[in-house]
């Protein structure tokens, strides 16, 4: 007897059911030797599911086959479990719902002779298959999803008799090619020069080929009872901060408030190729978590290929997070997350210089070393606190506390490398924002005459002047002259204004010798706390 003769005799008669109980260890053969066979489908199920689970699944199979007829035609088939997800979409003020359209989530295929448990009790044969599926997230946006389950038993592909002809022949001998139905639009004369060509094949209507319904098997099929609502269990987002050579991303993971019972993430993990992916959290995994809670983990992305793509700067990041939660209603059940997003890495390629301005003309040669006699650089200052001239080959380093105290004076180390061939001169100067027309009439009206003002000509009010964030308690720094291959360090000194992080300004590095200069906007990161009192 063939697969086919046997399947059909397995078929009659036979049914398959879906089931998803509530208990992590549900032992349905035990249940089944206990007499209580009908019993399973009214033991305690699943309430609800989560998006990107590991669903824990029961498919039975119920026949009046003989245990050995079953196992001899299990090894020939395929045991097919698919996830679908519904919209259910209240009608009226009612609690009716109707499920609206299916979207496939996933499906896995595998062998039937890979069964958990197979019983014999009487004159029936159960199956037992304990297959995980992994519930991943529908491509729409669904109002109330819920998720329902499908498994279908069917002859597998080696089972199957493989056709006696070649299937892919070439093309059919002494047969003429289609015609060309715009052939006689070759003879006019303004298309003359073009070839114009539709195959007659092209608008022949071809019927498809019938089915052979002799050799159409039914498979078995079977679902769940109904559709289980679903929500995410974990929010996840990614977000990026720039830094002068590198990039830190945030990965942020939100606990589902709809979960009541513990979430515990034991992976959370970035990759991205050509790239150095840095652990700045450094916290201990399993972490637990509760409903409503954020979780934040920090990465430094350093790019390790200096070859700028063609087209597009976007570096793929592969995110992957695993967890698993136990909640209160007595299950489990286990998260795989896995998804990409892209970041732009190309700015962290090239290493960050300063250059200097063009020398000053010889008319202000002799003017005093004020801001207002100082050109403003051509370049911006780099984004590194150690900086190196280009053809001058001067290195200038800055350090500061990383924390101070608010309303206290902190100094800034200047370090001055020499790599030139020639003495060098420098002053240090820092540059205070110029303060415009506004600003500074706002300082000398009244709130009441500047809400008049504003009244009057249907203007926004007059910006207030802006505190600095410290106070530059220096005078000009000199350094020099300083020989070639000699080093100078010195400081300067500034009080915290406020409690935060603390903008230093601008601090510019004038040649004296060449009265070029150069402007340094990105000084070290200072935070000033706040003293409680």
């Amino acid at each position: 007897m063939d697969v086919k003769a046997r399947f059909e005799g397995l078929s009659r008669s036979a049914c398959l059911d879906v089931l998803l109980p509530k208990a992590p260890q549900f032992d349905a053969a035990a249940w089944i030797r206990d007499g209580a066979a009908d019993e399973l489908f009214r033991a305690p199920a699943r309430r609800n599911l989560f998006f990107d689970e590991q669903a824990s699944i029961i498919v039975l199979l119920k026949t009046p086959r003989t245990e050995d007829e079953v196992c001899g035609t299990l090894a020939h088939l395929e045991l097919v479990i698919a996830a679908h997800a519904t919209d259910a979409v209240p009608q009226g003020s009612g609690n009716t719902a109707s499920a609206s359209g299916k979207h496939d989530l996933n499906s896995v295929t595998i062998q039937a002779s890979d069964f958990a448990d197979i019983v014999a009790l009487g004159d029936q044969t159960f199956v037992i298959w304990n297959p995980r599926l992994h519930l991943s997230r529908p491509r729409t946006r669904l109002q109330r999803p819920a998720i329902y389950f499908t498994a279908n038993l069917t002859i597998g592909s080696s089972g199957q008799k493989a056709p006696s002809g070649p299937t892919d022949p070439y093309l059919p001998s002494c047969e003429p090619l289609p015609a060309n139905v715009l052939e006689p639009l070759r003879f006019d004369p303004a298309l003359r020069s073009s070839d114009v060509f539709l195959s007659e094949a092209r608008i022949t209507k071809v019927a498809p080929k019938a089915p052979n319904l002799a050799d159409v098997v039914r498979p078995i099929r079977g679902a769940t009872k109904r559709a289980f609502p679903a929500v995410p269990a974990l929010f996840t987002r990614i977000r990026y901060s720039t830094l002068p050579d590198a990039i830190v991303a945030s990965l942020h993971l939100e606990t589902s408030p709809v979960i009541a019972g513990t979430v515990r993430i034991t992976k959370a993990e970035l990759d991205i190729p050509h790239a150095k992916v840095e652990d700045l959290t450094n916290v201990s995994l399993p972490l637990e978590t509760r409903g409503g809670d954020e979780t934040i983990f920090l990465f430094k992305l350093l790019s390790l290929d200096n070859t700028r793509p063609a087209a597009d700067n976007q570096s793929p990041v592969s995110i992957s997070i695993r967890a698993s939660a136990s909640l209160d209603q007595g299950s489990e059940t286990s998260f795989e997350i896995d998804w990409q997003a892209h970041v732009d890495l190309s700015h962290t390629w090239q290493k960050p210089s300063y250059r200097w301005s063009k020398p000053l003309s010889t008319s202000s040669h002799h003017k005093s070393l004020s801001v207002q006699s100082l050109p403003k650089s051509s370049l911006d200052a780099g984004r590194r606190t150690s900086n190196e001239g280009t053809n001058e080959g001067v290195t200038f380093n800055f350090t500061g506390p990383p924390v101070v105290p608010a309303s206290t004076e902190f100094k800034l180390s200047v370090h001055c490398n020499n790599r030139s061939n020639r003495p060098r001169r420098f002053g240090l100067v820092m540059i205070q924002p110029k303060k415009s027309r506004a600003v500074m009439s706002s300082i000398t009206n009244t709130s009441a005459d500047t809400d008049m003002i504003a009244n009057i000509f249907r203007a926004p009010p007059l910006e207030k002047s802006k505190l600095p964030d410290v106070l530059d308690l220096n005078p000009d720094v000199r350094i020099g002259p300083l020989p070639p291959g000699a080093c100078f360090e010195t400081h300067m000194t500034y009080k915290a204004l406020k409690s935060g992080v603390l903008d230093l300004g601008t601090l510019r590095i004038v040649d004296l010798d060449s009265r070029q200069t150069v402007d340094v906007r990105e000084l070290p990161d200072v935070i000033a706390m706040a003293i409680e009192s």
